[in-house]
């Protein structure tokens, strides 16, 4: 019996071991810079809050049906002169039948269903939540540099229930 528990232990350090052996397929070279100086967000970009409006559930008459789309921008003042490009990453709860979108925040009572916030660029290609985008903002030092968004509703069911519509999105610049 001892003996068949002692050749147990030895095959499972055996095949252990033979697990932590394995081929090198590639590598991953990360690459980056920490900045000296960067711009300042101005103090009303900081903690704004967009009103998309409100809008009976008939008007989403489809999966996919959008409201009108609402500006909302990002001032970035103090830019040294060695930066001269950034885009801007929101990062948010997405939505679960599509992760592009911001969920509507279903902890409030009575919360919207079946819609969730599309927010895009400048030129109002879809941003999408959690990634990189490739929208990028030329920067000036002289002068203060306005970051233009839209966010709209956008339907993500057949069925929109009335409700809050509410979320929260943070969001980060990176210079390029």
């Amino acid at each position: 019996m001892k003996k068949n528990l002692i050749a147990v232990v030895v095959a499972a350090i055996s095949a252990v071991s033979a697990s932590n052996a394995l081929a090198t397929a590639g590598s991953v070279n990360f690459t980056g810079e920490i900045l000296d100086a960067a711009c300042t967000v101005d103090v009303a970009s900081l903690n704004q809050t967009v009103a998309l409006g409100a809008y009976n559930k008939s008007e989403f008459t489809s999966q996919g049906a959008v409201t009108a789309a609402k500006k909302f921008s990002i001032v970035l003042k103090n830019c040294p002169s060695t930066v001269n490009q950034a885009h801007v990453r929101f990062d948010g709860q997405p939505e679960v039948s599509d992760s592009t979108l911001l969920a509507i925040d279903s902890t409030t009572p009575g919360a919207a269903t079946g819609v969730a916030i599309n927010l895009m660029s400048a030129d109002k290609v879809q941003l999408p939540m959690h990634g990189e985008n490739s929208y990028r903002y030329g920067l000036s030092s002289t002068v203060d540099n306005t970051l233009d968004f839209y966010a709209q509703y956008k339907s993500t069911a057949a069925t929109v229930t009335a409700g809050p519509a509410n979320s929260v999105a943070s969001f980060s610049v990176v210079y390029n």
